[in-house]
């Protein structure tokens, strides 16, 4: 219809358009875009077939094609792989908007949102995205015997009271009724439904392979959106049961690591889709039911029958507070554990059969549990506790960053404290008091938690040993959930253990050796058997280390400094680092790093000159980071990098932009001064941008930022390809206007712009970050561990042959003798074989410490 032809024109509604016809003519304007065995499944063109921006999806990525500016020479191309996506959705037309709209949540970039004209089949690209983010990746443990209902639960067929709708409140609905309507459409082939549940027209479903929300919309509701979650995208969750009289609603809420848009709204949350709250209805839906199926996808399955539970902490009698002070701020104190096990297996069934609580602390009436799999909180709720309504929250190890305790200070400030850096973003913005103040800042809610604890109740170097087995990682893996943590690592610690401790490091100077320390570690039980401090420094109060598993820092506080926070921040979990060099008037150089998380997830240290080598310090994070990282060129031709005439060069020192520097010289300089590269990696691109560099390598992105007047201040910083998530490069357009290009992080952004006459290199810029996103798979790139290996029919997109497959470590840890050093041969065993395997000692690694070995 006209009118229909015309909204599309002005809403910029993307119309289909024949693929392999423009795969075509895409390969012949733009011959550098896709891979060889890259295809084109759907392709979409703007402003209803009329306009100049594409769409495309491919077996890779989603690409968009924006033209840019009044000629449309400048075009930028944006590359979404489909292993960043986290969440998608698709919202069919209306009776009156009669476009259609598809959303797509991506790590690093966020959300990307393409409208459709009415007569694209967008739940044939559900089904697309579903064969591809979902299928082999995004799936959910498996859940036998997590139970869908049982017989005291009424199952409503679909009918929901009024003021159930009214409430939002969910009843439970028969798994094969809701299948049976959505399979073929929405579902996959293979693809069961195990949990749903309907409120009004809108329904909730819990399959084996995602969370799905289907929100039906309008008068006549023919408008429908169909969100679908990740499984992986999920860190953590809680079930609140009904209270009493009035609130009579039990809820589950999940906490999602989906990436948005950010928002600075006050009394919004920064992420609009930071968690997802259900409502049931009191009698409607078996609340420990959904508990222990969510359980069985987060935290693993249930794998045992009924058991005897271990016993840590058996006996611990739980004398109460003691104190006033402690009651009223809710300080927590250990209970025993072993009863505390007994009660949350039965009364309320909150925990597997397979877990065991190996530690149990009590505040005024609320409750934390450690288990082999997950923290749990309880928190108690009404008027001093007696009130029926109570929330049990889940955190999964698997979503801990970091962590630290603190000890007790001195006058006011007597408890203890443990906290947590968590993987999902709940940061929120409160609203101000009064109009006239400031805007309050953010605040983390779950991103960040803090529990207190009574200092003459709670040993906190005792919860430092249980969260170091608990949070560390080998080879990416945590310790197994059956593996219970030793009672000897349980054990209260000496009383002068930690004082002398701090008396040792405070009679040292700046620079500390790290055998000594190394052993007064052990000693103290600060470190685990296997892990060894590589590098130790000291700067005023305050002291930092680099051990083979972790950046372990000791921060004195307040006045007296009695008052100390032990953090601990798994050498895995570091995303980008960078080290600083002393200039002429900061005589300090500086080492900072950013790990996986939400809310102050940096950690800064600045080094005496003289008394820390940075480099050293340098290729020590990178080997545990990005040492088992492919090292392998992803340029199809090496010498297509192209320098600027001299003009573009000079205009491009002027402008600040970038301008072509040779791969080969600079790759030779990284390996001498500094020798900032490892072995197996060298330069691919470097481009020169005043006095600063912005390099590609075949492991990272490498920022070189000379500071000050002088420049001798020179800072390091690596951003590791294989977090990165997305990325866009936009060509040249008419007189001065350079190229860009643009890198997406978890964390932040990389975006550097080109001198004027470097398309080519831009292109091979383009096809290098192609190579690396959509093909490179490290055991530590992300949640998931298991990748898609299949071919698709370029006409319909399905799947034609392929398998789901468990790739094999391609790495594993070596512990190496006392007496061996870098550049000696060591036999090691393979750990699946058993076929000795003969290895070189890298440098940097010390004797006694770790390697990665590469098989």
């Amino acid at each position: 219809m006209p009118f229909n032809k015309l909204f599309a024109y002005l809403g910029d509604n993307a119309a289909q358009i024949d693929a392999a016809e423009y795969e075509t003519k895409l390969r012949a304007s733009d011959p550098r875009l896709l891979q060889n065995d890259e295809t084109i499944v759907f392709a979409f063109k703007g402003r209803g077939g009329k306009g100049r921006d594409h769409n495309i999806f491919t077996n890779k990525r989603v690409l968009i094609r924006d033209k840019r500016g009044a000629t449309g020479k400048r075009i930028r191309y944006v590359s979404v792989p489909y292993k960043s996506i986290r969440a998608f959705s698709v919202e069919t037309a209306g009776t009156v908007d009669a476009d259609q709209e598809l959303k797509i949540y991506a790590r690093g970039i966020g959300r990307v949102s393409i409208d459709f004209v009415c007569d694209v089949d967008v739940l044939g690209i559900h089904r697309f995205l579903s064969e591809l983010v979902i299928r082999g990746k995004g799936e959910g443990m498996e859940s036998y015997g997590a139970v869908a209902h049982d017989s005291s639960v009424n199952v409503n067929n679909g009918r929901t009271d009024f003021l159930d709708i009214m409430g939002s409140n969910y009843s439970q609905i028969s798994d094969a009724e809701i299948e049976s309507k959505l399979k073929g459409h929405v579902l996959l082939g293979d693809e069961k439904v195990e949990m749903g549940f309907q409120c009004g027209r809108d329904s909730f479903v819990l399959t084996n392979k995602r969370v799905l929300k289907i929100d039906v919309q309008g008068v006549t509701g023919k408008k429908i959106e169909y969100l679908t979650i990740l499984w992986s995208a999920i860190k953590g969750y809680s079930v609140e049961t009904a209270g009493n009289i009035i609130d009579r609603d039990s809820e589950l809420t999940l906490y999602f690591n989906l990436p948005d848009n950010h928002s600075y709204a006050e009394g919004f949350p920064r992420n609009s889709l930071t968690r997802m709250k259900i409502d049931f209805r009191e009698g409607k839906a078996d609340l420990f039911s959904v508990q222990k199926y969510v359980a069985d996808k987060l935290i693993g399955m249930d794998t045992v029958p009924v058991s005897m539970y271990g016993s840590s902490m058996e006996g611990h009698v739980d004398s109460g507070s003691g104190s006033f002070l402690a009651w009223l701020g809710d300080d927590n104190r250990m209970i025993d554990a072993v009863e505390a096990d007994r009660k949350f297996h039965t009364d309320p069934p909150l925990l597997q059969n397979c877990e065991t609580v190996e530690m149990a602390f009590r505040g005024r009436r609320d409750m934390i549990l450690f288990t082999g799999k997950r923290i749990v909180v309880v928190d108690i709720q009404g008027f001093l506790g007696m009130g029926k309504k109570v929330e049990y929250l889940t955190i999964p190890w698997k979503t801990v960053s970091a962590f630290s305790v603190r000890s007790a200070g001195s006058w006011v400030d007597k408890d203890s404290e443990m906290c947590l850096w968590l993987d999902f973003d709940d940061v929120f913005n409160p609203r101000r008091s009064n109009e006239d103040d400031p805007p309050p800042p953010p605040i983390p809610r779950w991103s960040w938690i803090e529990f207190d604890f009574q200092k003459d109740k709670v040993d906190v170097m005792v919860i430092h040993r249980y969260l170091s087995e608990r949070c560390m990682r080998t080879n990416h893996n945590l310790k197994p959930y059956n593996s219970l943590v030793s009672n000897d690592l349980l054990a209260p610690s000496p009383p002068e253990t930690m004082t002398n401790l701090m008396d040792w490091i405070g009679n040292n100077a700046s620079a500390i050796d790290a055998a000594a320390v190394d052993e007064q570690f052990h000693e103290s039980g600060i470190l685990q058997d296997d892990e060894h401090v590589a590098f130790a420094f000291k700067t005023g109060r305050d002291s930092l280390y680099l051990t083979t598993k972790r950046l372990f820092l000791i921060d004195a506080q307040g006045i007296t400094g009695k008052r100390k926070e032990y953090m601990s921040v798994p050498l895995d979990m570091i995303r980008v680092w960078s080290v600083e060099s002393a200039g002429h008037f900061d005589r300090d150089m500086e080492l900072q790093v950013w790990f996986k998380g939400f809310w102050s997830n940096s950690v800064k240290q600045d080094l005496r000159k003289g008394k820390a080598d940075i480099v050293s310090v340098q290729s020590f994070i990178a080997h545990f980071v990005i040492g088992s990282a492919d090292g392998s060129t992803a340029l199809k031709c090496a010498q297509s990098m192209q320098n600027a005439g001299a003009m573009d060069t000079f205009l491009s020192y002027v402008s600040n932009d970038a301008y072509l520097q040779d791969p080969v010289a600079v790759t030779n300089t990284l390996r001498t001064s500094p020798s900032l590269l490892q072995a197996d990696e060298s330069v691919e691109a470097a481009f020169k941008c005043g006095r600063d560099t912005f390099i590609i390598s075949t492991k990272r992105i490498i920022i070189i930022d000379k500071k000050g007047v002088t420049g001798k201040s020179v800072a390091y910083k690596s951003y590791p390809l294989m977090y990165n998530k997305a990325f866009w490069v936009e060509t040249e357009g008419h007189l001065l206007d350079g190229s860009e290009v643009k890198v997406y992080t978890d964390d932040e952004s990389i975006h550097q712009k080109f001198s004027h006459g470097q398309n080519d290199n831009v292109w091979s810029t383009y096809e290098i970050l192609s190579t690396k996103m959509l093909l490179e798979n490290h055991p530590g790139n992300g949640e998931e561990d298991i990748e898609f290996n299949g071919d698709l029919d370029p006409v319909t997109g399905a799947v034609a042959t392929g398998s789901i497959i468990f790739p094999q470590p391609a790495t594993f840890q070596v512990q190496l003798p006392p007496n061996v050093y870098p550049g000696m041969q060591v036999q090691v065993p393979h750990p699946q074989t058993g076929r000795m395997l003969t290895v070189t000692v890298p440098q940097g690694v010390l004797p006694g410490g770790t390697m990665n070995v590469c098989v």
